[in-house]
């Protein structure tokens, strides 16, 4: 099973670290000059979370990785046929 929220689809990103060194012109230097990019992953705030679906009338119960913001959606009442356990 994927971290992947089963709501929304949000999941984690690749993003670039980027280091830089120097002191900026606004504050009287000659700028900052990138010293090296690396990648990194900023994770999704996904908890895991048991979930009541209901489809054409028949309900299954499921375990799934749901984003915080699909939790406050969900704790409003239920939506698309999914409920909070």
């Amino acid at each position: 099973m994927s971290r992947e929220c089963y709501l929304t689809g949000k999941k984690n990103l690749v993003v670039n670290s980027v280091t830089r060194r120097g002191k900026a012109r606004a504050a009287g230097g000659v700028g900052r000059k990138v010293t090296g990019v690396t990648k990194r992953v900023q994770r999704a705030n996904l908890l895991k979370k048991t979930i009541r679906e209901t489809v054409n009338g028949k309900s299954t119960v499921k375990t799934v990785w749901l984003s915080a913001n699909a939790l406050r959606t969900l704790s409003r009442g239920p939506y698309k046929g999914i409920e909070l356990l």
